[in-house]
C-alpha cells in the first residue's frame, strides 16, 4: 500500500529549520558540511530515511553525489563510482529519474521503485540499499540547471504537494550554498593571488634594490653579472655587440661559453643573433646555440650587448625578473662606459689629427701624449681605414661604436682611433707583423655581421715612425677611395692593390703630382674655362673599356657627345685613343691624380 506524504511540517519548526540553513551559509562553512546539513534537514522535516544532493560534473557529463545524510558509503559509491548517473547514457537507456529531472528542469517522484520502469538498471541496487520511493527536484545557480536535490524512502510512498513545495527550497538553499561557496572560493583565490603578487612585488623590488645598489657602489660589469648569477642560480656571460666578453660568472662549477655568432653565415633569409633576439623577453632558446639562454642588454631601441646564461629552461617569474633587471643596470653601466670611451676618443682623435695633417712640430710633446693615452708611437705603428659604403650619418656612428669596443679592449700600448672624412681612421701597433691585419678583419666580420655588408677595412704598410704615418693616412684612405667596392672583398693593403697600391706605397706627392698635370692638368683648365666635363668623360670612356654607348649611357649624353668628346682630348693632349701606349700613361696619369688629389 502507498502511503501519501502530503502534509508538511508545521510552520515553526519548518522557519527553525530554512533559518539553521541561512545561518549555516553565511557562516561560509564548507560544501560538504552545508550540503549534507541540507540533506539532513530534508530527512527532518519530509519525514524521509535518507537524502542526497547531487550535482553534475566539470564536463556536464554525469551527476555525483556530493552531500547526503542517511545513505549508505556502498550506494554512493556505486552512483559515483560503479554505474554513473550519465547524463547523455551509453546504451539505450536514458531515464534515470535523477537525469529526468536535471535534463527538463522539472520534478520527478518515484512512489514505488519496485514498479517503476523509468529507474531502470539501478531499481535492484536502490531496493537492495532500502530505497523502495524518492523524489528529486532540480538545483539552480544563478539560473542554470547544476543538479538535483533527491530524498529515499525505505517503503512505497508518495510526495505530496506541500512536502515538493519544501524541497524545492530546500534545492533552493542548496544552490544559494553552492554559489555561496563559489563566492567564498573566489575570494580565498583572490587573496592568495594578491598574497602571491606581494610577495612577488617585494621580490622585485629586492631585486632591483640589490642590482642598482651594485651599480651604485661602482661595482661594474663583473659585480653586476655575479649578483644575477647568485640570483638566478646560474652560470652568466654578458658580452658587447662586437662580440668582446666583458664579464663571465661561473655557478656551481659550470661556466658559460658563448657561441662565435659573429662568425655564423649570413646566407640569404639568415638571421642575425641581434635579430634573433629582437624577439626575447627577456631570454630566449634557441637551437643555434643549444644549452644556453640569450637575452639582448638593450636601452631604448638601442642593443648594447648580449648576456648569456647556462640552461636552456626559461627561469620562474622572479628569476626572469632578474634578468630583466640585470640587463638594464647592464645597459646603463654599458652606456657609463661609454660615455668614457668618447671622452678617451676625442683625446685620441685630437691626436690622430695631428699625426695625419703631416710634419710634427714637437714629437717629443706627440711622444709623451701618446704615453698618457697608453699608446707608444715609439714602436712601429700600421694605420687602418674602416668605412660602411652607405656611408650614413646613423650607419657610421654605429659601425664607430663597434670598433671603439674591439680596439680599446686590446692590450697596452693602445691604439689610437679617430673619424676623419666619414672613414674611421686607427693607429695600430705593428710589433706582430699579423696583428693589424687580423684586427682588420675582425673588424670587418663584426661590422658586416651587425649591419649586414658593405664595411671595407684598409691596412697601410708598416710606418717604422711617427714621421712616415701622413703617407700611411694617404695609402688607407686612398685604397678605400680609389678601388671600387666588390661583394666578398678582402682586407685591403697595399700589396693586393696592383698599380694602384704601388703607387700609393711610393708617390711623393710633389714630384707625382707633376706627372699628372702633364696629362690631366690640359684637360682641367679645359673644363674650367669652357664648362666642360673632359676629365669625367676620359675616366668613364677608360672605365668602360672605350666602348662610347657604354660611356654615354654612364655620362646620359648621346654617344655622338662621347666621339666629338673623344676627338678634343686627343687634340689637347697630342694622343690617340687607340695606341696601347697612350692608353696605359693616361690611365696611370688619372690614378697618379686621384691619388695626390686624395
Amino acid at each position: 500500500m502507498t502511503s501519501v506524504s502530503s502534509a508538511g511540517p508545521d510552520l515553526l519548526r519548518c522557519m527553525s529549520a530554512i533559518d539553521e540553513l541561512a545561518i549555516a551559509v553565511n557562516q561560509q562553512r564548507d560544501l560538504p558540511r552545508l550540503l549534507e546539513q541540507i540533506a539532513r534537514t530534508a530527512c527532518d522535516l519530509l519525514g524521509y530515511e535518507s537524502a542526497a544532493v547531487l550535482l553534475v560534473d566539470d564536463d556536464r557529463a554525469a551527476l555525483r553525489i556530493e552531500g547526503s545524510w542517511g545513505l549508505s558509503e556502498g550506494y554512493v559509491r556505486l552512483v559515483n563510482e560503479e554505474s554513473p548517473l550519465l547524463l547523455v547514457p551509453e546504451g539505450t537507456f536514458a531515464g534515470s529519474p535523477s537525469r529526468r529531472s536535471f535534463v527538463d528542469g522539472v520534478p520527478v517522484i518515484v512512489e514505488d521503485i519496485a514498479h517503476d520502469p523509468s529507474y531502470g538498471p539501478w531499481a535492484k541496487a536502490a531496493q537492495e540499499h532500502g530505497h523502495h520511493s524518492m523524489a528529486a527536484v532540480p538545483l539552480r545557480n544563478q539560473g542554470e540547471t547544476v543538479g538535483t536535490m533527491n530524498v529515499y524512502g525505505s517503503d512505497p510512498r508518495r510526495l505530496g504537494p506541500g512536502g515538493l513545495e519544501l524541497l524545492q527550497v530546500l534545492a533552493s538553499h542548496a544552490g544559494i550554498a553552492l554559489e555561496t561557496s563559489a563566492q567564498l572560493e573566489r575570494d580565498r583565490r583572490r587573496v592568495r593571488e594578491l598574497s602571491a603578487l606581494n610577495e612577488l612585488l617585494r621580490q622585485h623590488a629586492a631585486i632591483h634594490d640589490r642590482f642598482i645598489g651594485v651599480a651604485r657602489r661602482g661595482g661594474g660589469i663583473s659585480d653586476i653579472a655575479a649578483a644575477l648569477a647568485e640570483t638566478a642560480d646560474r652560470a652568466v656571460a654578458v658580452q658587447d655587440v662586437s662580440g668582446q666578453t666583458l664579464a663571465a660568472v661561473p655557478r656551481a662549477g659550470v661556466s658559460v661559453r658563448p657561441p662565435d655568432w659573429l662568425s655564423w653565415p649570413r646566407q640569404e633569409g639568415g638571421v642575425s643573433l641581434l635579430d634573433l633576439l629582437a624577439q626575447a623577453s627577456p631570454v630566449l632558446r634557441s637551437d643555434a646555440f643549444p644549452g644556453l639562454l640569450a637575452g639582448p642588454v638593450r636601452l631604448g631601441e638601442e642593443t648594447l650587448g648580449v648576456l648569456w646564461l647556462a640552461g636552456d629552461a626559461e627561469d620562474d617569474d622572479v628569476r626572469l625578473r632578474a634578468i630583466e633587471q640585470a640587463t638594464v643596470v647592464l645597459g646603463l653601466e654599458m652606456l657609463r662606459r661609454r660615455a668614457v670611451v668618447d671622452a678617451q676618443w676625442q683625446l685620441r682623435g685630437d691626436l690622430v689629427s695631428e699625426l695625419a695633417s703631416g710634419p710634427l712640430a714637437d714629437p717629443e710633446a706627440v711622444l709623451a701624449r701618446g704615453d698618457r693615452l697608453g699608446s707608444d708611437l715609439r714602436l712601429p705603428q700600421r694605420v687602418l681605414a674602416v668605412r660602411h659604403e652607405e656611408a650614413g650619418e646613423a650607419v657610421t656612428t654605429q659601425l664607430l661604436r663597434l670598433t671603439q669596443s674591439l680596439v680599446l679592449s686590446r692590450p697596452r700600448p693602445k691604439p689610437l682611433l679617430a673619424l676623419r672624412d666619414g672613414a674611421i681612421v686607427i693607429v695600430a701597433p705593428a710589433a706582430d707583423p699579423e696583428g693589424a691585419e687580423e684586427l682588420a678583419r675582425r673588424i670587418r666580420t663584426v661590422g658586416i655581421q651587425t649591419l649586414e655588408g658593405g664595411v671595407r677595412v684598409a691596412v697601410s704598410e708598416t710606418c717604422a715612425g711617427p714621421d712616415r704615418l701622413p703617407g700611411a693616412f694617404r695609402q688607407v684612405t686612398g685604397l678605400l677611395r680609389l678601388l671600387p667596392y666588390a661583394t666578398g672583398e678582402d682586407v685591403l693593403t697595399v700589396a693586393s692593390a696592383g698599380v694602384i697600391g704601388m703607387l700609393l706605397a711610393d708617390v711623393d706627392p710633389q714630384r707625382m703630382g707633376v706627372l699628372a698635370a702633364r696629362w690631366i692638368g690640359p684637360l682641367r683648365e679645359y673644363d674650367q674655362r669652357r664648362g666642360t666635363d673632359l676629365v669625367s668623360t676620359l675616366r668613364t670612356y677608360l672605365a668602360h673599356d672605350l666602348n662610347t654607348n657604354a660611356t654615354a649611357e654612364a655620362l646620359f649624353v648621346h654617344p655622338n657627345t662621347v666621339g666629338l668628346r673623344v676627338k678634343r682630348i686627343e687634340s689637347l693632349l697630342g694622343v690617340s685613343l687607340t695606341s696601347v701606349g697612350d692608353l696605359t700613361t693616361l690611365r696611370t696619369a688619372l690614378a697618379i691624380d686621384d691619388i695626390t688629389r686624395t
